[in-house]
């Protein structure tokens, strides 16, 4: 059998004995509480003790990977990962309108966000029980992130590091600022073009705080393209920053999965 495969039955069944499948995705037992387990002789059965299977509500997501535990969505600009509360459709209602399509009998959990103002990659877990395992790897630095960045100015450094740690601004709850006492934070912009009175970057990130790379970009003097927090001279369009690269472990795959897009064709029509 698979390493990992789900049944419409609401059956997933994991190679291996319980031992070795808790220590090797990093299972925890809080995880476990909703779950009824059935060990075999070569793996194990985990039943969920309660039935919440995705529905369809409005659209499905564009899904750019998947696997038996995990799948990469593609978000729009302009939608919320997931729910503030508000009753906006999400990433996560798409995504999981894509499984009840796919009779797969889970709901799926981002395992990360990006600004609704952003576009691009984000990575969801499609088994409950396998959230600590995603998890753990965003905790451990281990997933790789990189951005495409189109900046106002010409970007004079073929690559700057930025480690600035980064806090709430006090005067304004809606942005963040370097700040000396604030979390830490670091990022490799790398020039890739410059056109029209603006250059395109790459931008890896550590630590993933909210806007960092939108800070750091204004720390440096060369804000984004239409950020309305921190490029003062903004205008009204979509903003230059999506999520294009990411690089993951997978417990399906023996090597680490790695997704990269291409420029979104609005943002190249700036450039």
């Amino acid at each position: 059998m698979e390493t990992i495969k789900t049944y419409p039955d609401q059956v997933t069944k994991v190679k291996g004995s319980l031992t070795e499948i808790l220590s090797r995705y990093a299972i925890t037992k809080t995880a476990l509480k909703n779950w009824t387990i059935q060990e075999k002789e070569s793996y194990v059965d985990f039943i969920p003790k309660k039935i919440d299977p995705p529905l369809f509500q409005e659209q499905e997501a564009k899904i750019v990977y998947e696997d038996e535990a995990c799948l990469v969505a593609y978000k729009p600009f302009g939608q919320l990962v997931h729910s503030d509360g508000s009753g906006e459709n999400t990433l996560e209602d798409d995504v999981n309108s894509y499984l009840a399509l796919q009779n797969f009998p889970y709901k799926a959990k981002a395992c990360h966000r990006i600004d609704t103002s952003t576009c691009g990659l984000v990575l969801f877990n499609k088994i409950p029980f396998l959230q600590n395992f995603f998890d753990k790897h965003f905790r451990d630095q281990t997933i790789e992130k990189e951005y495409y960045v189109l900046v106002d100015g010409l970007f004079p450094w073929p690559k700057k590091r930025v480690k600035k740690p980064i806090g709430k601004d006090r005067h304004d709850a809606k942005k963040m600022i370097p700040y000396s006492q604030g979390k830490e934070a670091e990022t490799l912009f790398e020039k890739i073009k410059e056109a029209n009175g603006r250059t395109l970057l790459k931008a890896k990130i550590f630590h993933g705080r909210k806007h960092q790379i939108r800070v750091h970009a204004a720390y440096l003097g060369f804000p984004i393209v239409n950020d309305r927090l921190y490029n003062p001279n903004h205008k009204a369009g979509v903003l230059g920053l999506e999520s294009m690269h990411l690089v993951f472990d997978s417990p399906i795959q023996t090597k680490k999965v790695d997704i990269e897009v291409d420029l979104d064709p609005r943002l190249a029509d700036f450039i």
